[in-house]
């Protein structure tokens, strides 16, 4: 038997990610199927699609899923660590009353965890996820109607049930419009389950000021900056075209003195053009927020490039950047870099299924 049988992943039963005309109950990278391919006012939470994806992962085939990508059907397979959204099989039957697969077509219960990624509105332009920039849609246009209609069902149809809202992983939650309104308007009565906001942001915008605007700000216990540089160079020029480097690390500094956030997470996607700058960026971390390891938990993540379909990169340049890949001319020059870094405290990664092939 093998472990992917003994264990059910719980995103498709309690995660919900919206994009607006496409909806995921688990990240896209990892996850690509659309169950928002049938019209109804649940963003697509009770589509055939979103039942098709869940029998997948009681089956124990997860034909749907990225098995290299995703970081913690990696983790389980390669580590046989069991990551937190995995359960054994038969606790998750008791939490969720499906006794057989056939059961995933009358769930009767809403998503945990909603993934705010309906506005793609940004102030930078990274190559990574965009072309060019995305500005805020104009008041009263179709755009900006239909998102505050998303925003309406979230409210109206799953708030009551939700415990973990995630905003944003498609642009910036302080620059948005919409995002940002919400959060200096939200509604708490309206949530009476809610546990935690999770904010995923490039920090541009977060300081002082801004967070001092938020009506909500005893939710957010945990943030994610996304970086992916080490250096001024590199971050204003290639990953992070807009930004300002020496304004992230004074924002970087500033999120540092919050006390109520549990959990600080530092991204960094790994490329042809930045893994050389993977322990410069894990030390500039470091000097921020190692003191305050002791009072939270602090994540310095790194993980694999993959390709979306919004960014500028085209398929075969994504694959042609994946330093990471065995085949890459520069695979050896990464497996140094990531020798030096991967055993050092707080670091976490998606790179395990090379760790016993080809790390030493």
């Amino acid at each position: 038997m093998s472990i992917l049988d003994k264990y059910v992943c719980k995103n498709p039963f309690n995660y919900l990610d919206s994009q607006g005309k496409q909806s995921y109950i688990c990240c896209p990278s990892w996850c690509d199927t659309d169950i928002n391919y049938e019209k109804n006012d649940s963003l697509g939470w009770e589509t055939s699609r979103a039942n098709e994806i869940r029998k997948s992962v009681l089956d124990g085939s997860y034909k749907f899923c990225d098995k290299k990508v995703c970081p913690s059907l990696n983790e389980l397979i390669h580590k046989k660590t069991i990551p937190d959204n995995f359960i054994e099989k038969n606790k998750f039957t008791d939490y969720y009353g499906i006794n057989n697969i056939e059961d995933v077509y009358n769930i009767n219960f809403y998503p945990e965890f909603i993934l705010f990624g309906f506005d793609r509105s940004c102030n930078l332009k990274c190559p990574s996820c965009r072309h060019s920039l995305v500005p805020n849609d104009r008041k009263n246009t179709p755009q900006y109607i239909q998102k505050n209609k998303i925003l309406d069902i979230i409210e109206r149809k799953f708030s009551k049930n939700v415990k973990r809202l995630l905003i944003t992983g498609s642009g910036d939650p302080f620059y948005s419009n919409i995002y940002r309104e919400y959060l200096q308007n939200f509604n708490k009565s309206k949530y009476s389950k809610l546990e935690c906001i999770k904010i995923i942001t490039n920090g541009r915008m977060l300081n002082k000021k801004m967070w001092d605007s938020l009506n909500c700000t005893e939710y957010i216990k945990d943030i994610e900056v996304s970086i992916d540089a080490g250096s001024k160079t590199t971050y204003e020029n290639i990953t992070r075209l807009g930004g300002s480097w020496d304004e992230l690390i004074e924002n970087l500094k500033f999120i540092n003195t919050i006390p109520t956030i549990g959990i600080i997470q530092l991204s960094f996607v790994v490329n042809e053009y930045n893994f050389h700058e993977m322990n410069s960026f894990y030390n500039t971390m470091i000097d921020i927020f190692g003191k305050s390891s002791r009072r939270r938990k602090v994540e310095i993540v790194f993980r694999q490039h993959v390709y979306w379909e919004s960014g500028k990169y085209s398929k075969e340049e994504v694959e042609s950047i994946k330093v990471f890949e065995p085949h890459h001319p520069k695979f050896s020059d990464f497996e140094k870099e990531f020798n030096i870094l991967y055993r050092k405290p707080y670091v976490n990664h998606n790179f395990n299924h090379l760790m016993k092939k080809t790390l030493v």
